[in-house]
């Protein structure tokens, strides 16, 4: 059974492409944008970069969870996972897990690229480079928490950035403080094992939670 559901999620992933692709496309031509906008004021550009790419990091999360449980729960296939003698919960986490793999990590291996392009120190791309590989699954994890809370709702589309983002905010506080301090000559590492903190306590139990949140969507 495990075989066959990653197997799916795999062939959905490659067959298309867009999934993997658009995201990426998305990054780049939102980091793009802001030098255009700030113009010559490359001392204030070095400063915000950082900051403009982890937030673009999560408007990408959040155009990739946004109804990542639509086309699962149309064709009647959540009742089928939740029904199944496979565990669910591991089959939740796979699904985080690959959401992951074909939407962060492709942002997450251009980091070095743009940290060439927009001229930022060694150390801070390291530092940011970090945080996002701690943060993302985080921010993954939450997003898809979001569409399943809203599952079969009208304007969940709405609704979902609403609900998670203010959970996104405390990822992005502590990242940005920690590539602030690296940046000041500070010492970053608190700012890391809280990051490394906040995944530990919700990878674990973020597939128990979509257990449950699913089982309250279709029921209701």
């Amino acid at each position: 059974m495990l075989k066959t559901i990653i197997h799916k999620e795999l062939s959905i992933y490659f067959r298309n492409l867009n999934s993997i692709f658009l995201p990426l496309i998305f990054f780049f031509l939102i980091i793009s944008i802001f030098p255009l906008v700030l113009g010559p004021e490359k001392t204030l550009f070095d400063k915000i970069i950082p900051g403009i790419i982890w937030i673009t990091a999560i408007l990408t999360t959040l155009l990739t969870s946004n109804n990542f449980f639509k086309d699962d729960f149309n064709n009647g296939i959540i009742e089928t996972y939740l029904t199944s003698d496979a565990s669910i919960e591991l089959l939740f986490f796979l699904k985080i897990v690959s959401c992951w793999i074909f939407t962060c990590l492709p942002i997450i291996i251009f980091i070095p690229l743009v940290s060439v392009l927009f001229d930022i120190p060694y150390e801070n791309s390291i530092v940011l480079l970090i945080t996002l590989i701690i943060g993302t699954p985080v921010l993954i994890s939450v997003g898809i928490f979001g569409s399943a809370l809203t599952l079969g709702l009208s304007k969940n589309n709405i609704l979902i950035p609403v609900i998670i983002v203010p959970f996104y905010i405390p990822i992005l506080i502590f990242s940005a403080s920690a590539i602030e301090s690296v940046a000041i000559g500070l010492s970053y590492e608190m700012q890391i094992y809280v990051l490394l903190a906040f995944l530990f306590l919700i990878l674990p139990i973020m597939p128990y939670l979509l257990k449950y949140t699913l089982r309250l969507s279709i029921n209701n």
